[in-house]
């Protein structure tokens, strides 16, 4: 069901007021703050049908109201995409950029510190990093009959995999050598996507060889873990709901064992799109309890870096989502000078 104009101003309300304080919002403090003159009976009709419609949730008839995660959705999808910081927020990130310099370091750390203070959260900033490694050459050296050592290296790293692989049937080191030579000719710089959509003749043995080097590209893509800055945890804990309990372990669980970066990483947008991720919609289960709100910023040649914040549900909006999207045009932006 699609809400009225009443409804989402009874809405914006009951999460405005909820943000403030964490305790159900009541009726008769929506009606003092609906902008026309409303009697207390049509605000507590309007509330009814938003906690029959699941916007919030009330823990009986004449408790207040609390913001559900459908709630929060249609609170965001009432902001539009006109949302700008004010000029002096503006200002004073055009200066602590400034005094960072090009340093892709002292960037990353001074938009994580930024955006913890501007929006009073735990903030995140990743440097650029190359989404999806690239296929730079292979190296296949015989070891003793059937098993040969397959090494690879990737484009822009000087990082490289290695596998013992056990061949169904002996080949020589020539035959080998021939092998890698024609799989370097057809793959040389390609992602895993293009090597999989290319359309090549190859051998059974070129075609096992190629699938586990391709194995291996992926391996270096689930488990590279791009240089990051966290700040405002101190913000982060000072939630009530937040600061003990299963969700203080769920943050300490994220951080300790980096779980957090892979999965902004993995469900990052399109450079210009800040993506608002609000508890259950969450694709994985560790962050249900919380708010992700985060964009994805671009360099000319090194690839493109994530930046968010990450808060319970009862959250400032506006701000996380104004803040990340101009800091990550910042970072953009700062990229293309450097």
């Amino acid at each position: 069901m699609a809400l009225t104009s009443r409804q989402q101003q009874v809405l914006q309300i009951i999460v405005d007021e909820y943000v403030l304080t964490p305790l159900p919002v009541a009726s008769d403090v929506v009606t003092i703050k609906m902008p026309t003159r409303l009697s207390s009976a049509t605000v507590r009709n309007e509330i009814a049908v938003l906690a029959e419609e699941g916007y919030i949730i009330r823990p009986h008839t004449s408790a207040g109201g609390v913001p559900s995660d459908k709630g929060y959705r249609a609170y965001v999808e009432s902001l539009g995409e006109d949302l700008e910081p004010s000029f002096q927020v503006k200002q004073i990130v055009r200066e602590h950029f400034s005094e960072a310099g090009l340093d892709v370091e002292a960037t990353g750390r001074t938009a994580a510190r930024l955006l913890a203070e501007l929006v009073h959260t735990m903030a995140i900033s990743t440097i650029p990093f190359t989404r999806m490694p690239r296929w730079k050459h292979l190296e296949i050296v015989h070891i003793q009959g059937l098993l040969v050592l397959l090494i690879i290296v990737m484009q822009g790293s000087t990082k490289l995999r290695q596998l013992p692989l056990l061949l169904k049937e002996p080949v020589t080191q020539d035959q080998l050598t021939r092998i890698s030579n024609k799989l370097n000719f057809e793959f040389d710089g390609l992602s895993i996507n293009q090597i999989n959509a290319r359309d090549v003749e190859l051998s059974q043995h070129e075609r096992d060889i190629a699938g586990v080097a391709v194995d291996l590209l992926k391996r270096e893509d689930e488990t590279s873990l791009p240089n990051h800055f966290i700040d405002g945890l101190r913000h982060m804990f000072s939630y009530p709901e937040l600061s003990q309990g299963a969700r203080a372990q769920s943050v300490a669980e994220l951080l300790e064992y980096q779980q957090l970066v892979p999965l902004l990483i993995a469900d990052a947008p399109e450079t210009g799109t800040v993506r608002v991720n609000i508890g259950s919609e969450n694709k994985n289960d560790i962050l249900s309890p919380f708010t992700v709100v985060f964009a994805r910023y671009d360099t000319p040649s090194a690839g493109s870096g994530v930046i968010g914040v990450m808060g319970p549900t009862r959250f400032k909006y506006a701000s996380a989502i104004t803040n990340v999207r101009y800091l990550a045009s910042v970072m953009t932006a700062s990229a293309e000078q450097s």
